[in-house]
């Protein structure tokens, strides 16, 4: 990888970016990367055409907790095992399985490939215990790199830089309110509730309305948040960052196979996913 003035990206890529990405996203940051994947998600309501796409295929409204929890498990798994891991290919495979049946721009898979790219590490970057460092960003963008490979995503930009810029520019094109994304939004707010720091759970609704960036409140169409809200929500967030850097402890909470909500006695890959996956036109 070619060194980058503006994305700080080291020329070298660490001997293990899997391993690297792994300790990020399921111990030192675990509590970020989960939300900021989240938001991530989130995030993908704010272009018209996929959230209609998503309201269209009924798993948000009609099976609202399976459909986040086995996307937050799919990755998950990704992320323990590496997409070269026979475990991670299966992953891989499944996902290819439920996406070839909609009509879905390559643009549109570049743009979410991107939300996991980016978001998450603009979350930490603001208030994880500490920034991250070029060889980790690195290891993030060849671990989503290889991701898209995997999924027949074509034409990716060769570098973080480049993909950034696309994928701000793609914002600025395609980011508008539809009706679709209103109702998405209204059947997952619970989800997100669940992501926040315990002290945060009660105002989880105004505090996730206070995250969005004024582009994707608009194009959600959630209301402006009071300012007062606005401002506790992100001290709270910067203090949380700072006590875990004082403490230090590295944060775990996957395990393949746990048990969660939907499956109480734990899961096989088999179970994830929409079964069937039903078919739904473009409008």
């Amino acid at each position: 990888m070619r060194t980058s003035a503006r994305t700080g990206l080291q020329q070298e890529m660490p001997a293990d970016p899997y391993a690297v990405y792994r300790h990020l996203a399921l111990r030192e940051f675990g509590t970020d990367m989960r939300l900021g994947l989240n938001l991530a998600f989130y995030r993908t309501f704010a272009v018209p055409a996929i959230a209609r796409l998503l309201l269209d295929t009924g798993e948000l409204t009609e099976r609202t907790r399976k459909r986040a929890d086995d996307t937050g498990l799919f990755m998950y798994e990704l992320i323990a095992h590496g997409p070269d891991h026979p475990r991670g290919r299966q992953v891989i495979a499944a996902l290819n399985r439920i996406h070839r049946v909609y009509d879905i721009t390559r643009d549109e898979y570049r743009y979410v490939l991107g939300t996991f790219v980016f978001i998450p590490t603009r979350w930490i970057d603001r208030y994880g215990p500490r920034r991250l460092r070029a060889d980790e960003r690195a290891a993030t963008w060849h671990f989503y790199r290889e991701v898209g490979r995997l999924m027949g995503i074509r034409d990716l930009p060769g570098t973080w830089a480049e993909f950034e810029d696309w994928f701000n520019a793609y914002e600025r094109a395609n980011f508008g309110h539809d009706e679709a994304a209103t109702r998405l939004i209204d059947a997952t707010r619970d989800i997100l509730a669940n992501r926040f720091p315990r002290p945060l759970r009660r105002f989880a609704a105004a505090a996730g309305d206070a995250l969005l960036d004024e582009p994707v409140r608009l194009a959600l169409g959630v209301p402006r948040p009071n300012p007062l809200v606005r401002v506790v929500v992100h001290l709270l967030l910067r203090a949380s960052g700072l006590v875990r850097r004082l403490r230090r402890t590295p944060e775990s909470f996957f395990t393949p196979g746990q048990p969660s909500r939907n499956y109480p006695d734990g899961y096989v890959l088999e179970q994830l996913g929409p079964d069937p996956v039903r078919s739904v036109a473009r409008r």
